[in-house]
């Protein structure tokens, strides 16, 4: 019960803001849209993301199409930007980002240790 009123707290927290940019980190990405594994985690992020001007979704290369999650956070149409490691090479998700208007931006991250 008290892991409940804390999530309560928290959806109705960001529920009273508005950003101008939202960024989202899902779980899998899918033609579908974007996937949480955790409930709580994604009333959260969709409530941020619902009152947010410009969506942009942070998602790696292990990303797509790592269909191990079940709850849905949003539809492409809800994203602006897709913000990604490398090339995409799943072409039909490529296609539904586009077919959503979604810009892609490919960073390669270099790691040094």
């Amino acid at each position: 019960m008290i892991e409940y009123v804390k999530h309560f707290i928290a959806t109705h927290f960001f529920s009273k803001f508005h950003a101008r940019l939202a960024f989202i980190s899902p779980s899998t990405i899918t033609t579908d849209g974007l996937y949480m594994a955790d409930v709580e985690q994604t009333q959260i992020k969709r409530t941020m993301l619902v009152n947010s001007n410009i969506v942009l979704a942070l998602i790696d290369h292990t990303k797509f199409n790592n269909n191990n999650d079940f709850v849905k956070l949003c539809d492409l149409d809800y994203l602006d930007y897709v913000i990604t490691d490398c090339r995409i090479s799943d072409d039909t998700i490529l296609q539904a980002l586009k077919k959503n208007r979604v810009n892609i931006i490919y960073k390669k991250i270099e790691w040094y240790l």
